[in-house]
């Protein structure tokens, strides 16, 4: 948006600061006419180098015969599924999507050892018009408790794959078409070996040696690669291949290759020692030498598995497998090993390491509680509800602004002196959002495109600057711990990489993850998801003091002098991190937990609710409490609900209570989910879908520790909803607790600020996409906003420079 008039402003997508991005360019003239044709002829190279760049990587792949010809499209009749539960087998999928229209194939893909199912799967239609129906009514659907994604296919591996196998011995019969199928024309941009030189190549059954998984230079077929040469006719490739060149015609070849941008010389020949010592000290040492180039090569072009790179598995020793099965045995546990011996090493090692972070015994005595909980003297009492004593709370809502500004400035010297660290915990995929990266990775559509994880890290930084500038101080810095679940580990390490830990610095960002528990049988048995692995599931939100033992996270905290922590759920995007506010509230209460509410909008919202119980702090989930409880009135506020602390999952803690962890964690309850488990039959050996629940996922819950405090080392902060609670739970469009809502919840809080400061906002377009995103970069509350006093604002906007 233009600056039309200087009673009418519109700011939107100012530049960053310059910690984050270069500054925008303060010449603000129109750009020349040679300045204009410079940047369109650097577009146009730009443009032409991606192309080039795409067609020598598809060269390749049909070099090393992972593609039929190189402009060889993806089908338009095939989907690809994903997100499956283990157990889904190619007739169930039949089955549901042959309702679309008539199915060529439907294939499951598993993995080629075990048998197990990788999850995904490939189904062909006849018709792409069936296909395209199943791609908008399937989204999302949920098969065996598991909602999957589809999506139209990009892979030309079946293709692929119908052109090396079952066509080659077609084409060596001179059959029609490329590879033996009439539909591929043959397209190849280098020049062949000849038909007679092309049959001596092959093996006595008419395949064509593979490269799969990079070249094995101790096969009969030599490849060698020189990468880089500059080769456009035969004559050069023969001054290249030196002697090679002056073999029989009967002993090698060589044929030239140009990849648009990449170009080698293939030597081949048909026995290792026929390749000319020149190429190196040794020719074996030198076929070596090329055959890494040329998978280094593979490698960049991302034609390799990166797993290659790890060290292989070890299988674990005699004494220490007996040591573990015997334990398991003696917990009554040996099932897990019931397919041992039929294992690869790698999955050995895997399983081991797998059963030895768990104890049989305490899985046992779990299990025990769990399916056959003892009765307790309280079972047949009724429970002493009561809101939490007024010396243990305070309301934003009507507290004074000196005691609020109070609180503000302690949190902001606490920052200031090193003490304060948050813990995100950011375990949950984005399943029910449509998404299967970590829930922080996700976009809720905002004018500036920020993730969860960038808001949050922007907040940060700016709680940073604001103790700066109050202090004097410089560097300051507010540790973040990020709690991450197995499967959402890695992409949300990739995804920081990527945006280069949004401005913070990398050694101010711990990247951990939560424990497991195995998944047990209603007979109390630990059920094996595969024959190689034990079915887990997370420890729940309530697994962050354990995870903070595992991962050394409290001792970095330790070493860094923390006393204050804020913790927090990701899918808040009003969550202020760090909030000085919260963090100078708590301790000036000096208690060991204090956490955020908001108020309950009515006696039927089914929310958790913060109170005493039986004389001590805790969570009393809505289900819990009688329609008489929840519609009671407080009478002190006959306007008010009596119980109306909604809890929001917003803590504090003391790094005092950290400290003693090892005391009171194992006195923390597990939950109970009954589900439909898939398991394997270890006495058959065949896996098992069940129709009714089959056994118990145990969790534990971050707030299981309230009871364990006494009420003078337990606060609670009343804060507006509208400002600090925007949940992201549901998908797109249903119009609550949504990506829409979330949205526009933050753009009503930047429309707030401009007009508390006396700015005005128009805006031409409906209602729901009116408002003002108000970077964290610029305003961290809604201070520091003076500057737009007086001014207009056209939404949406955005807004992330002073100007």
């Amino acid at each position: 948006m233009a600056t039309s008039a200087a009673n009418e402003t519109s700011v939107e997508s100012l530049a960053r600061p310059e910690q984050f991005q270069e500054e925008d360019t303060e010449n603000n003239a129109a750009p020349s006419e040679s300045d204009l044709d410079e940047a369109a002829q650097e577009e146009q190279n730009e443009k032409l180098r991606r192309e080039q760049e795409a067609r020598a990587q598809a060269l390749t792949l049909e070099i090393v015969g992972d593609l039929p010809y190189a402009e060889v499209k993806p089908p338009e009749n095939v989907l690809f599924v994903c997100k499956l539960n283990p157990v889904t087998e190619d007739e169930d999928l039949d089955l549901i999507f042959s309702r679309f229209g008539k199915i060529v194939s439907c294939e499951v893909i598993r993995d080629k050892r075990t048998g197990d199912s990788l999850q995904y799967a490939f189904i062909e239609f006849e018709d792409q018009k069936a296909c395209e129906q199943a791609y908008f009514k399937m989204q999302g659907v949920l098969i065996d408790d598991h909602r999957i994604h589809v999506d139209f296919s990009q892979s030309v591996s079946r293709l692929s794959d119908n052109w090396r196998t079952v066509t080659n011995s077609k084409r060596a019969k001179q059959a029609g078409g490329f590879g033996g199928v009439a539909s591929l024309e043959k397209k190849r941009q280098y020049r062949a070996v000849d038909e007679e030189k092309d049959r001596r190549r092959r093996d006595s059954s008419g395949a064509v040696p593979k490269m799969n998984g990079g070249w094995d230079p101790t096969n009969d077929e030599i490849l060698v690669i020189i990468p880089e040469v500059e080769v456009h006719d035969e004559e050069s490739m023969g001054r290249i291949a030196g002697r090679h060149r002056e073999m029989d015609s009967e002993e090698g070849s060589v044929v030239e290759i140009d990849t648009q941008g990449i170009t080698i010389a293939m030597i081949m020949a048909e026995d290792i020692d026929e390749v000319p010592a020149l190429l190196g000290a040794g020719h074996r040492t030198a076929c070596r030498a090329m055959a890494a180039t040329f998978n280094n090569l593979l490698d960049k072009l991302h034609l390799t598995s990166k797993e290659d790179e790890s060290p292989p598995a070890q299988e674990p020793t005699k004494e220490d497998f007996e040591e573990l099965k015997h334990k398991y045995v003696n917990a009554g546990q040996g099932q897990v090993f019931a397919f041992y011996d039929e294992l690869s090493t790698a999955e050995k090692a895997a399983l081991v390491e797998r059963l030895k972070s768990f104890d049989p015994d305490h899985i046992n005595e779990l299990a025990e509680k769990a399916l056959h909980p003892p009765k307790s003297s309280n079972d047949s009492q009724e429970f002493n509800l009561e809101p939490l004593p007024d010396t243990a709370t305070a309301s934003i809502l009507d507290s004074k602004d000196e005691d609020i500004q109070s609180w503000y400035t302690s949190g902001l010297e606490l920052v200031s002196k090193g003490q304060v660290a948050v813990v995100l915990m950011a375990g949950g995929q984005g399943t029910r959002l449509g998404s299967s990266a970590p829930k922080g990775c996700f976009n809720i559509g905002l004018p500036s495109q920020k993730s969860l994880f960038q808001m949050q890290a922007e907040r940060i930084w700016k709680v940073q600057q604001l103790a700066e500038k109050e202090s004097g101080k410089k560097d300051l810095v507010i540790p973040w711990y990020v709690m991450t679940s197995g499967p959402t580990r890695r992409p949300t390490e990739q995804f920081f990489e990527e945006h280069n830990y949004f401005g913070l610095q990398k050694d101010t960002v711990s990247i951990f993850e939560q424990g497991v528990l195995p998944c047990i049988s209603n007979e109390g048995k630990i059920l094996m998801e595969s024959k190689a692995k034990v079915a887990v599931a997370p420890d729940g939100n309530g697994g962050i003091y354990q995870a903070l033992l595992t991962s050394n996270v409290r001792t970095d905290m330790r070493k860094r002098g923390i006393q204050h922590i804020h913790a927090y759920c990701v899918d808040n995007c009003l969550v202020k991190v760090a909030d000085p506010v919260f963090i100078g509230f708590a301790a000036s209460k000096d208690v060991d937990i204090a956490t955020k509410v908001v108020r309950k909008r009515n006696a039927k919202e089914s929310v958790g609710l913060i109170l005493q119980k039986n004389g001590k702090p805790d969570v009393v989930e809505y289900s819990e409490i009688d329609n008489a409880t929840a519609e009671a009135k407080d009478p002190n506020h006959p306007d008010l609900l009596k119980f109306r602390a909604a809890n929001i999952v917003n803590h504090y803690y003391s790094f005092r209570f950290f400290e003693s962890i090892e005391d009171w964690a194992h006195k923390l309850p597990h939950h109970v989910a009954r589900k439909k488990i898939p398991y394997v039959d270890t006495e058959k050996g065949e896996t098992v879908k069940p129709d009714k629940p089959n056994g118990i996922k145990l969790e534990q819950f971050v707030f299981d520790v309230f009871p364990l405090l006494s009420l003078d080392k337990f606060a609670c902060m009343e804060v507006k909803r509208e400002d600090e609670f925007s949940p992201l739970k549901n998908a797109k469009g249903t119009g609550e607790d949504d990506p829409d809502t979330s949205k526009q919840d933050i753009l009503n809080q930047g429309r707030r600020w401009v007009e508390h400061v006396g700015g005005n906002v128009e805006s031409e377009v409906p209602a729901e996409e009116t408002g003002v995103e108000v970077s964290p970069l610029v305003s961290y509350g809604g201070e520091g906003l003076e500057f737009l006093q007086t001014r207009t604002i056209k939404a949406p906007a955005v807004i992330e420079k002073e100007e």
